[in-house]
């Protein structure tokens, strides 16, 4: 019981601190600046075209870095299951 109380505590603040890296990340992309034009998005009226002005979509380095905060935060529980489920 007391390896669990361990292990959980380890997964318990591996989430916390991507959460809190993922937070960090957003205020510093500035994803939080324009609140206000954010509340009117879904009702603005797109022309009749399907996107066709519209930029590709970039996938750069931010996108592969939240796949890899997924990654680990899957291998840490993987692991936790896995202890819990043998020792338990």
């Amino acid at each position: 019981m007391n390896q669990f109380v361990h292990l959980w505590l380890i997964f318990l603040s591996t989430g916390s601190a991507m959460a809190v890296f993922a937070v960090v990340w957003a205020i510093r992309r500035r994803q939080f600046d324009d609140q206000d034009r954010a509340r009117y998005l879904p009702l603005v009226d797109l022309p009749g075209d399907a996107g066709g002005d519209r930029p590709p979509i970039r996938r750069g380095a931010s996108l592969y870095a939240l796949l890899g905060i997924l990654a680990m935060g899957l291998v840490v529980l993987a692991v936790t299951l896995t202890v819990v489920l043998r020792h338990g």
